[in-house]
């Protein structure tokens, strides 16, 4: 039996249709999605959900420090903005169970 998906989902205050999660599962987030393109607002976002955001990095093995060191991060927006994406990511995949 197969449990039917929620229509929309809210993913760190932005609202998605399930087939955008497919997609942002699939093809991933740093190329440009709704709420998560301009860096101020990625920066805002990371401040107001930064705790669920690095819960949910920590609990899959990422941590700012490691982050920083394989992706060659020079500064916190940097990381702010990839720690946005990969939280929808993972989210997506989640979801979707791509």
């Amino acid at each position: 039996m197969t449990i039917a998906q929620p229509m929309t989902h809210i993913i760190l205050g932005q609202i998605f249709e399930f087939d955008e999660l497919k997609d942002i599962a699939k093809h991933g987030a740093d190329t440009g999605v709704h709420g998560f393109t301009y860096s101020s607002d990625l920066c805002d976002m990371y401040n107001e959900y930064e705790d669920e955001i690095m819960d949910l990095l920590e609990s899959v093995g990422y941590t700012m420090a490691d982050v920083f060191q394989e992706r060659g991060f020079d500064t916190l927006q940097s990381f702010k903005e990839w720690a946005c994406w990969a939280y929808l990511e993972l989210t997506a995949a989640r979801i979707t169970d791509y």
